[in-house]
């Protein structure tokens, strides 16, 4: 029996207490070695460039992004947290133990010793040398601010229930880290198991820290990757493996239907990452709304929203968005979207 049909098995067959503890599920699991070891960012420089533009600012940047078995893509960059110049954009597969491209005057090859080879920048071959970083977030580890609610750590799930009163039922693993037990995979379980948690308190204007993380997915793309959503009354931040993309309004860091991220901070797959957000509810007066709810979102530390303005509220489907912003206290609710993601280290402070 394989681990696919063993998690579902026991998500199907047993009490949700049996669960905790449990372990997750094969997309954390059957991770291939090179992605554990050679996925992720890179940074160095240029190495004796003969002038220009990398003579005067010799550093490099650059991504090694999983696509699917064996095949990656790399990016080469002035900087990962700016919307920097991409030198270079191709793909690159796997051979032995070293990923390989050779593209366009590039040839690059990635191990475990670093990423190297020469890149034609204009008329000149220029030489680099990278070495694997983890960028992280400043904030990850946050302690609760003074006052502050706890939505998840040591005390386990109990702030969550699911919107028909279900006490919450996605998995707790070891460390207080919770993950999405997908409703889709858990078909014909009984009493039901997975579907979108919802705060069992409700809020307006709020401070939010919250750490997740998702897995590789290999094969999987789009919005079929790593895909959920953290919503504040109504409005969306998503959360999705954007990874070495554009940043767009439906990637990570971006406001659904509405907004982009002003630079793509997301972390590469199994890197824990944080979100902190402030929203502001829309203000009232004798029953008129006097401004639109607010928000402003640090994706891994980086302002990605500053303040944005919410106009409308979040839906897939255009005319779902004329709902007027809500008056009232509302859950916080995180998405089921079929995807695994894991979270932990989650609080709350009212403003």
């Amino acid at each position: 029996m394989n681990i696919r049909i063993v998690s579902l098995f026991v998500a199907c067959s047993l009490p949700f207490t049996s669960l905790i503890g449990a372990g997750s599920g094969p997309e954390w699991t059957d991770v291939a070695e090179a992605d554990k070891t050679l996925m992720g960012d890179y940074v160095g420089e240029w190495t004796n460039p003969e002038g220009g533009y990398q003579k005067i600012n010799p550093s490099i940047c650059a991504q090694v992004i999983n696509v699917d078995k064996g095949l990656y893509h790399l990016k080469f960059t002035q900087d990962h947290n700016l919307r920097a110049e991409v030198y270079f954009s191709g793909d690159a597969v796997l051979k032995g133990k070293a990923i390989v491209a050779k593209k366009n005057g590039w040839d690059i090859r990635v191990t475990d010793s670093g990423l190297t080879g020469k890149g034609k920048i204009g008329d000149n071959v220029e030489a680099f040398s990278l070495k694997r970083v983890k960028l992280g977030s400043p904030t990850m580890g946050a302690k609760p601010a003074k006052g502050a609610i706890v939505l998840l750590g040591k005390g386990g799930m109990g702030e969550w229930q699911h919107s028909d009163g279900r006490e919450a039922t996605w998995s707790l693993i070891e460390g207080g880290v919770m993950e999405i037990n997908p409703k889709a995979k858990n078909k014909g379980a009984d009493p039901a198991i997975g579907g979108d948690l919802f705060t069992k308190r409700s809020f307006k204007s709020v401070r939010y820290h919250m750490e997740f993380r998702y897995p590789v997915e290999p094969g999987k793309s789009g919005q079929g990757r790593g895909n959920s959503g953290l919503f504040f009354q109504g409005y969306e931040a998503q959360l999705l493996n954007s990874y070495g993309l554009e940043g767009l309004w439906n990637e990570l860091g971006g406001l659904y239907k509405m907004s982009p991220p002003k630079v793509n901070a997301a972390r590469p797959p199994m890197e824990w990452q944080t979100y902190d957000i402030n929203y502001t509810a829309a203000e009232f007066e004798n029953g008129k709304m006097k401004s639109l709810p607010r928000i402003t979102v640090r994706l891994n530390g980086i302002v990605v929203q500053k303040n944005e303005e919410l106009r409308h509220q979040t839906a897939h489907v255009q005319k779902d968005r004329a709902d007027p912003a809500p008056s009232e206290a509302m859950p916080i609710k995180l998405q089921d979207h079929s995807n695994r993601i894991q979270f932990r280290n989650i609080w709350i402070k009212e403003l």
